[in-house]
């Protein structure tokens, strides 16, 4: 309901004397508030329509007039109908002036149209606008339903709600980042939240940008909120994928990949929109037990929507605790483990590990090292390699056989205690109290063992280049 449903409703006789400001006769009614009080405004909320016959403001003064219009400007109402009669025959001049001066729709009612007759015709087109809109609301809300239910995406809900209400419409996270959105801001700058039902540990909003002002949004979309908040709730705690069939592929084939060349994945890049011959950056958010699996879908979610903005090209992959996310095209020169760290600010829990590789066979050895790397809370950036990358990257049928014939002696001895003393002088470069404090045994003990090493593989221990070789072989005849 409108001021200038009024004016132009034949059946009231109203005649508008001042248009007010700028969309002022689109400004809604709420109510009407008739009342004869000098000063109505404690009695008054925002939109209600003012009806009054002047009795109290018999005064020519200007300033008074001025003073009553101003207050009724601070509520703000939508406008002043002042009805001629007994106490004024005609619209007092201070009261016109004041009108144009503050910008108020003044309407002025003949002596014949009662007030009463004004607020049943005003409640019945409230009543009666109420009505079709929840009854748009509940439609919505019931096709939403439907779309769900059939499978269809939480994107392509939004879309249906997006066209409903004609407006950019988007879900939201407790930092105000956007996860998913929908639809354009066509109908102005105005924008709104409202609270979507969901757990404890993530608060989500649906915000609505560009909405027209002449469309109520409680009512439309407070059904439909349950839904979405439904459907938002099922996503992040699916346990169905969320990626694409080609992307899974692509990364399952990048981790299976144990250093020897794979003919499949230039082709599976290609076909998850991939340039095989680009470099690559690669994002690992992994989360302990603690964490909610729909509170790392959550984060993770945001990172993959955010890290768009950088990346031509974003794909990734759900595991069970592990998301990994693929980049590729670069829009600008902004440093990748910055531009990662604000994704996760209040999520210090999680391990984020980046990494970034020159070239495709490059990515499945820094993905691996990744992944090695995980587990410690915080955002950190991954080291360009270490002994097991390389060692991964190197074993060959002719060399795994090499290594185990190397230390075929100390198997062939029997004793595993030799084994053990072997691998944890290697790992803590000969300190001797950190070998004994690992396998609680003297010193005595460990001399003549590494004595023993020493004569079964016919090895100089102190040379540095034969311990590096026997930590190699150590670790490619172990992992492969």
């Amino acid at each position: 309901m409108r001021i200038s449903d009024l004016v132009d409703d034949p059946d009231l006789d109203i005649r508008l004397r001042v248009p007010g400001g700028q969309d002022r006769l689109n400004r809604p009614i709420t109510w009407c508030a008739p009342t004869e009080h000098m000063d109505p405004t404690p009695f008054l909320s925002v939109n209600a329509l003012v009806l009054t016959n002047g009795m109290g403001l018999n005064v020519k003064d200007f300033r008074i007039w001025d003073a009553y219009v101003e207050r009724l400007i601070s509520v703000p109402v939508s406008g002043l109908a002042f009805g001629l009669g007994a106490a004024h025959s005609e619209l007092p001049d201070g009261l016109l002036h004041a009108c144009e001066v503050h910008g108020l729709p003044l309407l002025q009612l003949p002596p014949e149209v009662p007030f009463v007759l004004v607020m049943r015709h005003v409640e019945r087109v409230i009543a009666s606008e109420r009505y079709e809109e929840l009854r748009k609301g509940w439609e919505l809300a019931d096709n939403c339903t439907r779309l769900a239910a059939d499978g269809h995406s939480l994107a392509e809900v939004l879309g249906r709600v997006a066209n409903a209400v004609n407006a950019r419409v988007a879900v939201i996270d407790q930092n105000a980042f956007e996860l998913v959105s929908a639809g354009a801001a066509h109908g102005g700058t105005a924008r709104t939240t409202l609270r979507l039902p969901s757990g404890a540990s993530e608060q989500f909003r649906l915000s609505i940008e560009g909405i027209g002002s002449n469309v109520v949004l409680q009512p439309i979309l407070g059904p439909v909120a349950a839904v979405i908040g439904m459907q938002l709730s099922y996503t992040l705690g699916s346990r169905s994928p969320l990626h694409s069939r080609e992307a899974a592929r692509f990364m399952e084939a990048l981790y299976g990949d144990r250093g020897e060349p794979s003919a499949p994945l230039p082709r599976y890049a290609l076909e998850a929109g991939f340039d095989p011959d680009g470099a690559w950056g690669s994002v690992l958010i992994g989360s302990s037990e603690e964490v909610e699996p729909a509170k790392l879908r959550a984060v993770a979610w945001r990172a993959r929507v955010g890290l768009e903005a950088d990346f031509g090209t974003v794909r990734f992959m759900e595991e069970t605790g592990l998301t990994s996310l693929l980049l590729q095209h670069r829009h600008g020169t902004a440093d990748l483990l910055n531009s990662v760290r604000e994704f996760f600010l209040d999520a210090p829990e999680l391990s984020v590990i980046v990494t970034e590789s020159a070239s495709l066979s490059e990515l499945p050895l820094t993905l691996q090292l990744a992944r090695r790397h995980m587990g410690r809370p915080g955002v950190h950036q991954a080291p360009l390699a270490d002994l097991a990358g390389i060692v991964q990257g190197l074993p060959s049928p002719g060399l795994v056989a090499m290594c185990r014939r190397l230390l075929a002696p100390l198997a062939a001895d029997g004793a595993s205690a030799i084994r053990e003393t072997f691998d944890a002088y290697l790992r803590h470069s000969g300190n001797s109290t950190k070998i004994c404090d690992e396998l609680f045994i003297h010193r005595n003990t460990l001399s003549y063992r590494l004595r023993k090493i020493e004569a079964l593989l016919q090895l100089d221990l102190s040379d540095g280049e034969v311990r590096a070789t026997c930590m190699l072989a150590l670790h490619i005849a172990t992992t492969s």
